[in-house]
């Protein structure tokens, strides 16, 4: 979250700079503007796979092709002389320069890029079950105690098939999971955290089949 935060006030900075100067870089604008289409094409299937707990493969993919949209059309808005391209890619810009700045002292505006952050980000740990299942440690969200588990599943060569398994058991700081069983019938593991809660350490979690089958 910092450090995407820092990344966007970085490249909004310079496309004010691109905004207010006096030159024009036409090739550099055809590059970032393709840079920028194809990458929205790119988030939109994102978000279209999510609609199905689907995700690309890779840990950082989806937050790489995510940043470059932003990025790119940050850059955009700076270097265009085109008044449609300029207000299309003003719109995403400006709404994070505004909260960019309300950010600073305004709770919401942590919270605006919080939500975009959220959909991009990638796991803070991952571990494999076996050769086609993985357990990931992902945020647990605004009214989550602790952080979330989701087991995702090989399918099609480039997808994982999510599956959340909850986050109700308040352990935050994960740092390890160790798989005890994995089948049809039941599913135990053991997750080692920072120690921060009355729970165990390491704690031995159990989710319902139910839930993840």
């Amino acid at each position: 979250m910092t450090i995407f935060v820092i990344l966007m006030t970085i490249f909004s900075g310079i496309s004010l700079i691109l905004f207010f100067s006096k030159y024009d870089f036409p090739k550099l604008e055809r590059v970032i503007k393709k840079v920028s289409f194809y990458s929205f094409i790119g988030v939109l299937i994102c978000l279209f796979l999510l609609v199905f707990d689907f995700r690309l493969k890779g840990k950082y993919t989806v937050s790489i092709i995510g940043l470059t949209f932003l990025i790119s059309t940050i850059l955009l808005f700076g270097l265009t002389k085109k008044n449609l391209t300029k207000v299309l890619s003003g719109i995403l810009t400006i709404l994070v320069f505004i909260f960019g700045v309300l950010s600073s002292f305004w709770l919401m505006g942590l919270v605006f890029f919080h939500l975009i952050t959220m959909l991009f980000q990638p796991p803070f740990v991952k571990y494999q079950i076996n050769k086609t299942h993985n357990v990931e440690v992902r945020e647990g969200g605004f009214m989550a105690c602790g952080e979330s588990l989701v087991i995702t599943k090989s399918q099609y060569g480039i997808l994982d098939k999510q599956k959340y398994i909850g986050n109700s058991f308040c352990v935050t700081g994960i740092s390890k999971i160790e798989t005890l069983e994995f089948n049809e019938n039941e599913i135990e593991f053991l997750i080692y955290h920072d120690g921060k809660t009355e729970f165990k350490n390491p704690y031995r979690y159990k989710p319902e089949i139910k839930n993840v089958w």
